[in-house]
């Protein structure tokens, strides 16, 4: 006698095929194609860090060349699931897979320098800076505090390290800035 699957009751039910080597927390995403994949849907990994009052001068580099914003014992650990967050180098590794939102925001002391003067800051996946940029500039010649944010979305591979650079333009180059509260989240939104 044949039975049609959707007339089978308990305690004959059976989980869903591949669900034996489905990772934790993973959900079936079809193809489209009459298949698919279990995979981590959004939310499932996350990580953030921050800086809050902080007080270290952070000297950027001279001929407005890009280095990662880690002003010393400055970054602090925020909340994560399966991200690592290394906060005494300003990194968090994405150690899934896939296609994430990544958010920055920062408020920072400039030096005294001339009313224009330019900040940009990128986000780098494993020490190689994107091509984005996010620029902001002084609006007096005396010290400032700036405030910028920004986001985006970036796909990787597993156990890429995520992290902030700066740099300078002609004037602020090689100058200091003391970066007061600053963020840096990634959140996983789909699993490759």
């Amino acid at each position: 006698m044949a039975i049609q699957h959707d007339s089978i009751t308990d305690p004959n039910i059976h989980e869903p095929k591949g669900i034996s080597t489905a990772s934790n927390g993973a959900m079936y995403f079809a193809d489209g194609a009459g298949s698919g994949d279990w995979k981590r849907g959004a939310g499932h990994a996350y990580a953030d860090m921050d800086i809050t009052n902080g007080t270290t001068a952070f000297a950027l580099a001279a001929a407005s060349a890009f280095t990662k914003l880690n002003p010393t014992a400055e970054w602090q650990s925020g909340e994560s699931h399966e991200l690592t967050i290394t906060p005494a180098n300003g990194e968090i590794t994405l150690t899934v897979a896939g296609t994430y939102l990544i958010e920055f925001w920062v408020t920072f002391d400039t030096a005294s320098l001339a009313a224009g003067t330019k900040y940009y800051f990128k986000y780098a996946i494993d020490g190689v800076t994107a091509t984005r940029q996010l620029s902001v500039q002084k609006n007096t010649a005396g010290v400032d505090r700036i405030g910028a944010a920004a986001h985006g979305i970036v796909t990787v591979s597993a156990n890429q390290v995520l992290s902030i650079y700066t740099a300078g333009d002609g004037t602020s180059s090689g100058t200091n800035i003391t970066v007061a509260d600053a963020g840096l989240t990634a959140l996983l939104l789909k699993e490759t």
